[in-house]
């Protein structure tokens, strides 16, 4: 019960923003801070789930990641403090739980999610524990089968890339996440130098590929 207020009080205050009635923060943020994700291993096994929720404390808004691996034993744990500014959900502190390494607090400004410009893609720069990724969100089209319901549907695709050099070999790292309304996120996908698989999944996702905008039209004719 308890946790039940706390989650609406931060829906509330979302809904209340004027920022949040104008980008409509609640179709995003609100479903991917109740749901759950399945991380497979390199052989398409289910290596771990994860479940967000959201937490309020002192004023405060928090999301809450919490990594569970075999027999539901926790892994890892995060605490994103986040405000709504103008187009974004910024993260501005950040707890990290480990198991085996402990608790840090981090002060990122990190963008968790946030809506593109209107006709064109929103872009910006941060920096994610000594990491510098640019950032990019857009207005894609994908076709997916949630439930078993194959949908066309138009997603706010976000990616983070990193360029980085390890003992004079460049390397690149590329996170790319789609967003649905209803929904919140979808899939997270990341890219190493080149090899490229899902790394968290919602449960009830059964596939996903993005489409050009003459296929979406097309379609939901």
């Amino acid at each position: 019960m308890k946790k039940s207020f706390l989650l609406l009080g931060a829906i509330m205050l979302l809904v209340m923003s004027a920022q949040a009635q104008k980008y409509n923060f609640e179709d995003y943020v609100y479903p991917f801070g109740c749901r759950t994700y399945a991380s497979p291993d390199s052989q398409g096994n289910l290596s771990s789930v994860t479940q967000y929720s959201f937490e309020s404390k002192t004023y405060d808004n928090y999301l809450v990641e919490e990594v569970y691996i075999g027999y539901g034993i926790i892994s890892a744990k995060s605490n994103y403090r986040y405000h709504t500014e103008e187009n974004a959900v910024i993260s501005d502190v950040q707890l990290r739980q480990n198991r085996l390494t402990g608790s840090t607090k981090y002060q990122d400004k990190l963008i968790l999610f946030a809506f593109p410009e209107k006709d064109k893609p929103f872009k910006w720069t941060e920096t994610d524990r000594g990491d510098k990724y640019q950032c990019t969100s857009e207005y894609v089209y994908i076709n997916a089968s949630i439930e078993h319901n194959s949908l066309f549907l138009k997603s706010i695709k976000i990616t983070r890339d990193n360029s980085y050099i390890v003992e004079n070999e460049k390397h690149r790292f590329i996170e790319t996440s789609y967003w649905v309304s209803n929904y919140g996120r979808l899939i997270t996908f990341v890219d190493w130098d080149g090899t490229k698989k899902a790394s968290s999944k919602l449960d009830v996702l059964d596939y996903i590929q993005e489409i050009s905008e003459e296929e979406y039209n097309k379609m939901k004719k």
